[in-house]
């Protein structure tokens, strides 16, 4: 008996794509580059630097917009079940965490917010999307 090496990897794929939806569902990411970290580089010309902030977010949807699996922004980065059927991938909650996490280390002005979504169709799947949404900016004191 010869497999069909075509029917083998359509197996595979119609297997791995599952098991790693299951395995790696929604992770919400929080990452702060401190301002001793910059080498004396100004984030903006009349305040001092506080921190560089960047926040993602991202989960599987069912039909783009039903949040089935999506990652927690209450304690980003570290290892948790993810949050089912709660949209926490939306661009205001990750404004509100890099905010939040500016005025935390002493920042009183956001600059360069810059935001980004990469949402697509799992075609695998037929029927889920990845949504995933980032947002960036620059912490500083003013004096």
């Amino acid at each position: 008996m010869r497999l069909d090496k075509s029917a083998i990897a359509r197996a595979l794929h119609l297997v791995a794509g599952p098991a790693a939806l299951v395995a790696l569902c929604g992770c919400a990411t929080l990452t702060v580059v401190p301002a001793d970290r910059l080498d004396g580089q100004r984030l903006t010309p009349a305040a001092e630097p506080v921190a560089h902030i960047y926040a993602a977010n991202w989960g599987i949807y069912l039909f783009k917009y039903l949040p089935l699996i999506t990652g927690s922004l209450d304690r980003p980065g570290v290892p948790q079940w993810p949050s089912l059927f709660s949209d926490q991938v939306q661009i205001d909650r990750l404004v509100e965490k890099v905010s939040a996490e500016s005025k935390q280390r002493g920042g009183t002005v956001l600059t360069d917010l810059r935001t980004r979504d990469r949402s697509y169709w799992l075609d695998w799947s037929l029927i889920l999307w990845l949504n995933e949404f980032e947002v960036s900016a620059n912490s500083s004191k003013l004096p």
